[in-house]
């Protein structure tokens, strides 16, 4: 093989590793910032804005202090609550140690023109890791939530248990794909939309992976309702579905 169409088949397979490359795992535009960092700069009374991209029912249960509460599916609706300095530092982290929320909401502040912006590494479980404080100034009261498998859920559906799926995830996630039958409540709008859920039936919080439905089942549970969640989230619910595709014979568990 000629040199030239060597790297121009070269040319052709990075351009197209490029393309496909999904913009969660292209390099941030965002800077990253160490909770000791982020420490130090509270300490210090350093000039900039933290913000909690969790719901306000999370907020309140649990906050860094020093935060303010813009929960990442209303951000678009609060811009207003950003410093009007494009140039003031701003600080985002969520509840996962994935920072997806707080990734979202620093890639939007950036496009709306500010120039300082950063995520907090590994987010709360970092900051928590790391033996800082949180503070809360409503904290939700824990109780045992039943939480079951999505083998028990399917076999409850196909059986037409009465049942309401209340998926939490954003609306961009439930449109990408949900269980069938689940209705749509994104955690950030639950405080104002949970009168809506039926007192007759069983519901069960789906979320992302299993870590937010606790709060939200907890916080349900507080106003009456018959609660449980789906074990793993919606990761685990889909994994099983396609583990039950390849392996029908199989025990489905």
């Amino acid at each position: 093989m000629h040199k030239v169409d060597l790297l121009r088949m070269l040319l052709v397979v990075v351009t197209a590793f490029l393309w496909l490359t999904p913009a969660w795992a292209q390099q941030p535009v965002w800077k990253e910032i160490q909770p000791q960092q982020l420490k130090q700069m509270l300490d210090q009374n350093v000039d900039f804005m933290l913000i909690n991209t969790m719901s306000y029912i999370e907020c309140r249960d649990h906050s860094i202090p020093g935060s303010i509460c813009i929960p990442c599916g209303t951000f678009d609706e609060q811009t207003d609550k950003l410093p009007r300095d494009k140039q003031k530092k701003l600080v985002y982290y969520c509840e996962s140690d994935l920072c997806l929320r707080s990734g979202q909401c620093a890639e939007k502040s950036i496009k709306l023109g500010y120039t300082d912006v950063s995520v907090l590494k590994n987010g709360l479980p970092g900051w928590k890791m790391a033996g800082y404080e949180v503070v809360s100034e409503e904290r939700i009261p824990r109780r045992a939530i039943q939480s079951i498998k999505p083998f028990m859920l399917k076999r409850w559906m196909d059986e037409g248990k009465p049942l309401f799926i209340l998926d939490i995830r954003s609306k961009e996630d439930f449109r990408e794909g949900h269980i069938d039958g689940a209705v749509s409540i994104p955690f950030s709008r639950l405080e104002e939309q949970y009168h809506n859920l039926p007192l007759d039936r069983l519901i069960i919080v789906v979320d992302e992976r299993g870590f937010r439905s606790f709060i939200a089942a907890c916080y349900l549970a507080r106003k009456g309702f018959e609660m449980t969640r789906l074990f793993g989230g919606m990761e685990r619910w889909q994994r099983w579905l396609s583990v039950t595709k390849e392996q029908p014979a199989k025990k489905r568990n």
